[in-house]
């Protein structure tokens, strides 16, 4: 029996220009085989695959279609499953992910799947095959976090289940992605390879959806980190590593372990942490493990400067410690990045100064400037639809991303016109004639300028 999983393609404008493999339908895929059952992965957003590129890529055996969905490729996941149902109406379609973690009933009212899976999708997706194996209804109560229509068309939510023992799940089936040589990334050394060693994020910031993973974190233990590392550097000879993680930082007894076993191991790898960390564990005596490590870049998440729009935000976040973190690192050679979002609630033109002379002085070489997304399932959408107007919806398809340039609400001080403003002075401020020749200066391949190029395109 063959399950086919669709990563679909983002169409919109200001997206990030980086495209991974896709980690989750890797998962999915993984503990799929060890259960003797066939996968395909479609990654469309790599290739570009429209929905007709997409359906010539499934097998006339296939039983079942699972397809990652978030606000960004909402009109291709719909035209895909409307595409599908015509000409296989006898698949069984499942859509997972961020959107449908956090509107399942409303993604099962407006496109027309058999079923939506909240949270982690492993277990899920193995019980639907085996149903479907068995010849029973794909999705029943015993299907963790399914919401599905019955016979009677009422609408059945099961509780999702985490994954608690993360180190028995399989590592992700790299082998039926493309060659992760042709994933967009900008990198010190190729190829790349992404990795996840914990899921979950127990802190409370409120534009941040907790919808997939809630307010829990699991970790996988060094000595299953080291292995999968092992694992891809013998069987796909990675050379970098980006560690995807939201909270890789929390448990410091366990990021040594993996920095020693780094160490010993002496691959000579380069090591990114992209995605931003935790600064609470940092400090000189850790950074400079990690820069023995093979660490090489690190990212941060400010959001903001002012300490009143971080309350309101629920973001806690000592900024005399990250500006002296920053500085080490950076005196031990690391590559420096802060994220920030403009137009949080609260924010006024005082409190934007004010972030923008924190993310100028603090010695960043990187800062990503984005604009706030009040995404579905997030307090921050919430707070909007009370008090607040949308300026886009974003329960449907989001044609704008955080770099487009356009803002999505307006609420109290936070005005449309000021946002896009702030926005373009933000990026022209920081990257100056100086910053840019430096950022030029660190292209290591046509890669390299192929990302830059897309990532200035979408904030000029």
């Amino acid at each position: 029996m063959n399950t086919v999983l669709v990563n679909p393609f983002s169409g919109g404008r200001g997206l990030n220009p980086t495209i991974l493999p896709p980690l989750s339908l890797g998962y999915l895929a993984a503990v799929l085989e060890n259960n003797g059952f066939k996968v395909n992965i479609i990654d469309a957003a790599l290739e570009r695959f429209n929905t007709n590129e997409i359906i010539k890529g499934i097998p006339s055996e296939t039983v079942l279609l699972g397809a990652y969905m978030n606000s960004f490729n909402y009109d291709s996941v719909a035209d895909l499953v409307s595409s599908v149902k015509k000409k296989y109406p006898e698949i069984i379609v499942v859509l997972g992910g961020p959107l449908p973690s956090a509107s399942p009933q409303m993604v099962l009212n407006k496109i027309i799947c058999d079923g939506v899976v909240q949270g982690e999708g492993e277990n899920a997706i193995l019980s639907i095959i085996r149903n479907i194996a068995d010849g029973k209804p794909a999705f029943d109560k015993g299907v963790p976090g399914a919401v599905f229509r019955d016979e009677e068309d009422h609408v059945i939510v099961n509780a999702s289940e985490r994954t608690n023992h993360l180190d028995q799940l399989p590592f992700p089936a790299y082998h039926l992605m493309p060659s992760l040589k042709k994933y967009r990334v900008i990198s010190k050394q190729r190829p790349v390879a992404p990795i996840i060693t914990s899921r979950g994020c127990a802190h409370e910031c409120t534009f941040c959806s907790k919808d997939v993973f809630k307010r829990k974190v699991t970790f996988r233990s060094a000595e299953n980190v080291l292995k999968e590392i092992d694992f891809l550097v013998k069987n796909y000879g990675i050379r970098q590593i980006d560690i995807l993680d939201d909270n890789f930082m929390q448990k410091r007894s366990r990021v040594e372990e993996i920095l020693d076993g780094l160490i010993s191991r002496n691959y000579g790898l380069s090591i990114n942490l992209p995605s931003g960390v935790r600064i609470e564990q940092i400090d000189r005596a850790l950074l400079k493990k990690m820069r023995k490590a093979g660490f090489y870049k690190i990212a941060f998440g400010v959001e903001s400067a002012d300490p009143e729009v971080l309350k309101r935000v629920r973001k806690k976040l000592d900024l005399q410690k990250l500006a002296l973190t920053v500085k080490t690192a950076k005196e031990l050679g690391f590559e420096t990045y802060g994220f920030f979002v403009i137009g949080l609630p609260g924010e006024t033109e005082e409190s934007f100064n004010q972030t923008l002379d924190y993310a100028c002085n603090t010695g960043f070489d990187v800062a990503n400037f984005c604009i706030a997304i009040p995404f579905v399932g997030t307090e921050l959408f919430d707070l909007v639809q009370k008090h607040g107007r949308f300026l886009m919806s974003t329960t449907g398809n989001l044609n704008e991303g955080f770099y487009g340039g356009k803002a999505f609400y307006e609420l109290g001080s936070v005005k449309e016109s000021d946002v896009v403003r702030r926005y373009k002075t933000a990026y022209k401020r920081f990257y100056t004639w100086k910053k840019k020749i430096q950022l030029l200066s660190k292209i290591r391949s046509i890669q390299d300028i192929y990302w830059l190029y897309n990532a200035f395109k979408s904030i000029t």
